[in-house]
C-alpha cells in the first residue's frame, strides 16, 4: 500500500494495459509452439512493470509469492523455467544486428551489450 515512505507504489489499470501492450506487440513467428517464450515474456513484463518498483524485500517477496501462485494456471511449467537469468526482452537488439525488429529474449548480458 502506498504510504510517505512508498509514495511510488501507485498501482492502476495504466500500469496492467502495458503489460498487455507488449503482449500484443510480439509477432507470431517467432512463438509459435514456444508457450515458455510467451510465459517468460509475461514474466518479463510484470517484473519491468510491478517488481522494478518495489524497494523492500518484504515487498518483492510478497510480488514472487503473487507471481509463484499465478504460474501454477500455466500447467506444467516449472518455476525455474520461467524466471530464469536473463528475463530481459527487448526490441531494439535485434534492430541494431539489422534485423526487424523484434521482441525478443536477450540471449546474456553480452549480447544486450
Amino acid at each position: 500500500m502506498p504510504t510517505a515512505s512508498k509514495f511510488h507504489y501507485q498501482f492502476n489499470l495504466r500500469d496492467f494495459s502495458k503489460i498487455i501492450q507488449n503482449l500484443c506487440q510480439i509477432q507470431p513467428a517467432h512463438y509459435r509452439g514456444d508457450p515458455l517464450g510467451v510465459v517468460r515474456l509475461w514474466a518479463h513484463e510484470c517484473h519491468r512493470v510491478w517488481r522494478d518498483r518495489l524497494i523492500y524485500d518484504a515487498d518483492v517477496d510478497a510480488y514472487m509469492n503473487y507471481m509463484r501462485t499465478a504460474i501454477k494456471d500455466f500447467g506444467d511449467m516449472k518455476e525455474e523455467q520461467i524466471f530464469e537469468e536473463p528475463l530481459i526482452y527487448t526490441s531494439y537488439v535485434t534492430a541494431c544486428e539489422g534485423h526487424e525488429a523484434a521482441y525478443l529474449p536477450i540471449k546474456g548480458m553480452d549480447h544486450l551489450n
